[in-house]
């Protein structure tokens, strides 16, 4: 199916497969039996492929066709399982006159076949399978894209990623690089000590990050409850409770808008440590990311990413938030007003919502100016406070946190900092966002006051860090959008 079918050639194919689809059956033929005599897979067929056509030993596969060539009394095809693809040849006097016209006239490709067969090599020494008898699994009613078009429209690719699995190689090679990547970080924070937990998707109130919630409806409680922004207030509960190392692999949830980094459905590894502060959890990064870039890169630390090698060797270099956002806009932060900020916002023509606040203002401000500059990776260090209602105030600097964000390619891939451990003052910062909240600014923090009441029973000094998982397999696979790296991404619905 190339990209320019109409929907009325994929009727009449439709059609037509379904007539052969009623002719299998008036035959006695099961179209979608429940079982497969299947024993090898592609990949083991070829890897024993010497012994199996020595020994003449008959085997059993099975996979999608995806190709069919007929030459009179005999066919070529290839077909594919998970391991690989396969050519296998069929004779009429092989598996007889009438199963042979019932295969030609009958399958088509996309159909799931078991072959049983044994090897043989063809005069141009290509490893294949002949066939002694064909069993049809699942018969394909809609025809598959053209394999040599393939399916380039990427609304479509989305939309359809089944279809975008079978015909782009690559696109597989992505989600595998994403499983390793996610393996990888679980084994390193696993060797590390860290209990890996799961904490509640669904919230009484939406905390631990600055965003805009999903709300939705317990009918049975009469309560509305939020898809979580963030795990983070629960999984520092268990810090309370006694836990020193916890960690999870957390799909969040954030109502904004959808752009090549950004998806409201999304996953994230967040993880806790008592006793240790933002300082320490920096060098242990350096660290992680040193053994996770190792373990997908082939034992190698620079990876490809655009016209960019991106270096992960460690020590990466460490900006104060202050510093560089001074020499951007050649001002003082801490002499400059809220009024002054916002009017430098509006000459880099940013629209400065009368609901941002400064912290919001500061935040759009370093993204315009600061970060599309960090290609390596970079540490940002030591945030204001008004972009951080959870992090620990940095000692000697009033209004500001010890903070730090690791920024590659102008993207934020972890974000870190020194937990509040005193609950009055917790209790003050909620306080703010709850104004902010009020004043009509949607991505202010929820005040979770039982959150307070639970660090009143003491929390020892901790750290916490968010690292996001899609953007670390975008960086990584060399991908721009993060459609790419999530499997079923969220679209706007088809009017149809």
């Amino acid at each position: 199916m190339t990209q320019t079918r109409k929907t009325t050639d994929i009727n009449d194919e439709y059609q037509q497969r379904l007539l052969k689809m009623n002719r299998l059956q008036k035959q006695a033929v099961n179209v979608y039996p429940a079982r497969t005599k299947r024993n090898t897979t592609v990949a083991d067929f070829l890897q024993n492929f010497d012994s199996l056509l020595k020994k003449e030993k008959k085997v059993v596969l099975a996979g999608r066709i995806v190709s069919i060539r007929l030459q009179g009394g005999s066919c070529f095809l290839h077909f594919r399982d998970f391991s690989g693809e396969l050519q296998a040849f069929i004779r009429k006097d092989q598996i007889g006159a009438e199963e042979y016209q019932l295969f030609k006239n009958n399958y088509d490709l996309g159909d799931f076949v078991e072959f049983i067969g044994q090897a043989f090599i063809t005069k141009t020494k290509e490893p294949t399978l002949l066939v002694n008898q064909v069993i049809i699994l699942s018969k394909s009613l809609l025809p598959l894209p053209d394999p040599h078009y393939g399916l380039k429209d990427p609304d479509l690719r989305f939309r359809k990623r089944y279809l975008d699995l079978l015909v782009n190689p690559k696109v597989k090679e992505i989600f595998d690089l994403r499983s390793q990547i996610i393996k990888s970080a679980r084994q390193y924070f696993d060797q590390h000590g860290f209990t890996e937990v799961d904490t509640p998707v669904l919230q009484a109130v939406a905390g631990g990050a600055a965003a805009r919630p999903f709300v939705t409806h317990h009918h049975a409680l009469g309560i509305d409850l939020f898809l979580r922004v963030a795990p983070e207030l629960y999984l520092k509960r268990l810090i309370i409770g006694g836990y020193e190392k916890v960690y999870e692999i957390a799909r969040c949830f954030r109502n904004e808008g959808i752009d090549h980094q950004h998806n409201p459905e999304f996953t994230q590894l967040e993880a806790y440590w008592a006793y240790q502060d933002y300082e320490f959890l920096m060098g242990f990064m350096e660290k992680f990311f040193e053994f996770l870039v190792k373990k997908v890169n082939n034992n190698g630390l620079k990876i490809k990413n655009g016209d960019d090698i991106l270096n992960f060797k460690p020590p990466y270099p460490r900006l104060d938030f202050k510093e560089v956002l001074d020499q951007a806009l050649k001002i003082d932060l801490d002499k400059t007003s809220d009024s002054q900020l916002r009017s430098l916002a509006k000459k880099a023509k940013l629209v400065a919502d009368h609901l941002w606040g400064r912290g919001k203002i500061l935040d759009e401000l370093y993204k315009k100016f600061v970060r599309p500059h960090l290609i390596q990776p970079t540490f940002l260090i030591n945030h204001p406070i008004e972009l951080s209602p959870l992090s620990k105030k940095l000692p000697g600097r009033p209004g500001y946190v010890e903070r730090f964000q690791l920024v590659v390619k102008t993207a934020e891939v972890c974000n870190a900092f020194s937990e509040i451990n005193d609950p009055l003052d917790q209790e003050q910062r909620f306080k703010e966002q709850k104004k902010l909240r009020a004043a009509g600014d949607e991505e202010a923090q929820g005040a979770d006051q039982e959150f307070v009441e639970a660090l009143k029973y003491g929390m020892p000094p901790t750290v916490g860090i968010g690292i996001g998982l899609d953007r670390l397999v975008m960086l990584l696979g060399d991908v721009d959008n993060v459609k790419e790296v999530i499997l079923f991404p969220t679209m706007r619905p088809k009017n149809n």
